[in-house]
């Protein structure tokens, strides 16, 4: 740079570099917010898909269980409540008559009643089994909003990197401006100019922003 000529256009294509670069990191940090905020709102609606399904279920159970049950689930209520009033009723002839009747007879009606009450329960745990993938599909779905919410941090992180590079920016430019006839020569431009880059570079701690940089201002000694 021979003259004040080629130390102006060489600052003014330093700075359009700069601006470049600002650009794409802001534009790949946008790319960054909208991504995880796609996640988030993914899992938000997986879950509330989820809820609703695992809902349906749960109405169906008490439907088909409790308020209109099929006909093998009623038999086997009825069964179930009939030998455990057969059961009562047994107890309670034995200490009305003071004296213990044969265990032949209860002890058929237990028999009977764990009988039932094993069928019952293994089609109650064929309903339930429906609303235990509640917990697991809840579960995935917050694991993926959280694992979404953790790059936040990685956001915050890159966006103060380009904050301090604009403040390196505005800081070597105060300096060239403050007295400018003197300092703006070609030596001490580049000076401010590779003082700022290097700055720049030594804030970037994520390869893709490291390439970034590469790619506008190619290799610098840090």
């Amino acid at each position: 740079m021979s003259d004040d000529h080629d130390t102006t256009a060489y600052l003014v294509g330093f700075l359009k570099n700069f601006t470049l670069l600002i650009e794409r990191e802001l534009l790949s940090i946008r790319e960054s917010v909208v991504t995880t905020v796609e996640a988030v709102m993914q899992g938000i609606e997986d879950i509330s898909n989820t809820v609703e399904r695992n809902k349906l279920d749960a109405e169906n159970i008490l439907e088909f269980t409790y308020l209109h049950p099929d006909k093998e689930t009623e038999g086997l209520v009825d069964d179930v409540q009939r030998v455990a009033d057969d059961l009562i009723a047994s107890a309670f002839e034995q200490f009305g008559d003071g004296q213990e009747k044969e265990k032949a007879s209860s002890g058929k009606s237990e028999v009977a009643m764990q009988n039932e009450l094993s069928q019952l329960n293994t089609k109650r745990d064929e309903s339930i089994g429906r609303l235990t993938k509640l917990d697991d599909s809840v579960s995935t779905s917050v694991f993926s909003i959280v694992g979404a919410l953790s790059s936040e941090d990685l956001i915050a992180q890159r966006l103060e990197h380009a904050i301090l590079s604009l403040k390196s920016l505005q800081t070597g430019l105060s300096f060239i401006l403050i007295d400018y006839e003197e300092r703006c020569r070609s030596e001490e431009i580049e000076r401010v100019v590779k003082s700022i880059l290097t700055y720049t570079f030594k804030q970037y701690t994520a390869e893709e922003e490291k390439e970034r940089f590469r790619a506008i201002f190619g290799k610098i000694a840090v």
